[in-house]
């Protein structure tokens, strides 16, 4: 499947693909497949080696199916077979999986094969629109469909139908059971970052790469990967109390001291015998035992009294 998301990008990437270049759909349609053959092969290759290298380490067995087309897709399943998607096996969601994908390559086939007869016969139009630009109506190429010449064969159909009605679905499903595998696979021999390689797998043709980069990572359930993390924060965090006495500051009291209190807690009272310090100490004394003002030099009128 791979191969037939490396020509999309390799037909799209220049944009060559289009009418309005004048280019011959044809020879740049065989020249877009060698492009993403040769890409497919290497990502391929990488596959395979990863699959074969984790399958020894794991003793699977058939480990030559990381060598085969379509039965390489569910063998990453049955790699994968410490880990649940929902409660679904990833046994049977990659070996559907393998049937899409072998239902979708078939298409694909049928699909590009017809479009290289209709192009390399000139069994074909172009296919404009109609638009306006900064007030200016011009037409413009979009596309390309077949000529009237076949209208009404099976051929005709194919070209204009099956990939935008029929293969855009399985297509759909494809991308959705492949989300739940890669999941699975990745949860499996990347737990810290399964949920990046995933996406990454499923937005572009480079699983294969990614596998190649994690084969030599031993196979965990997650769930017991989770668990062990929480574990060791919590032994971390044992330790670390431990070493400062109970207190998990480190020895810093966030609520520092209080005057009049025995200690750095807020909500503690006062200690009886203890007094309560004079919020406006800072100002002066607070006044005598008979209530008359203090001396006159600390009295904020005494300028005025001359």
């Amino acid at each position: 499947m791979e191969f037939f998301e490396l020509l999309y990008y390799s037909l799209s990437f220049y944009d060559i693909f289009s009418p309005a270049n004048n280019s011959d759909p044809f020879t740049v349609l065989w020249v877009s497949m060698i492009v993403a053959g040769v890409l497919f092969v290497a990502v391929y290759v990488l596959q395979a080696i990863a699959l074969w290298t984790i399958s020894g380490r794991e003793g699977c067995k058939h480990r030559w199916m990381a060598f085969i087309p379509f039965l390489n897709t569910y063998y990453i399943g049955v790699l994968s077979d410490k880990n649940r998607f929902y409660n679904m096996s990833s046994k049977a969601l990659s070996l559907a999986l393998a049937i899409v994908e072998l239902l979708l390559v078939a298409g694909y086939i049928v699909y590009y094969a017809v479009a290289g007869i209709i192009y390399a016969g000139g069994l074909y139009e172009i296919q404009t629109q109609t638009v306006t630009i900064m007030g200016q109506t011009q037409t413009i190429a979009v596309g390309y469909v077949s000529s009237s010449r076949i209208a009404g064969t099976w051929f005709a159909w194919v070209f204009d139908y099956l990939e935008g009605y029929v293969l855009v679905w399985i297509n759909l499903a494809y991308i959705l059971l492949n989300v739940f595998v890669v999941i699975s696979f990745f949860q499996t021999y990347a737990c810290r970052r399964y949920v990046l390689m995933s996406f990454a797998s499923v937005l572009f043709p480079v699983k294969g790469v990614l596998m190649f980069a994690v084969r030599n990572n031993k196979g965990m359930n997650y769930r017991d990967y989770v668990r062990g993390e929480q574990r060791r924060r919590y032994e971390m965090y044992q330790q670390y109390t431990s070493q400062n006495g109970g207190n998990p500051y480190g020895g810093y009291n966030p609520y520092g001291s209080r005057p009049g209190t025995s200690s750095g807690d807020p909500y503690q009272s006062p200690r009886s015998g203890d007094s309560a310090p004079d919020p406006f100490d800072g100002l002066g004394s607070s006044g005598n035992s008979q209530g008359t003002a203090s001396s006159s030099d600390d009295d904020p009128f005494d300028e005025f009294k001359k």
